[in-house]
């Protein structure tokens, strides 16, 4: 598991909020979403902005750049 499916599955708890209901509200599928937190996908750049725009986090520290 890489350093942003880890991140991005712990910004989903913490926000209280499913794979499935953060896929409804950014208009994606929960099967994409699942891809991201567990690893198998990375999301392109503009999903990427889209996802730190909506968890109020940087996209430094969801990719692991910044602590």
């Amino acid at each position: 598991m890489n350093k942003f499916s880890e991140r991005f599955r712990q910004a989903l708890e913490e926000n209280g909020i499913s794979q499935n209901a953060f896929a409804k509200k950014i208009g994606m599928s929960q099967g994409i979403i699942n891809n991201y937190c567990t690893g198998k996908r990375e999301p392109s750049l503009d999903v990427l902005v889209l996802i730190c725009r909506e968890l109020g986090e940087s996209a430094d520290y969801l990719l692991g750049v910044k602590d």
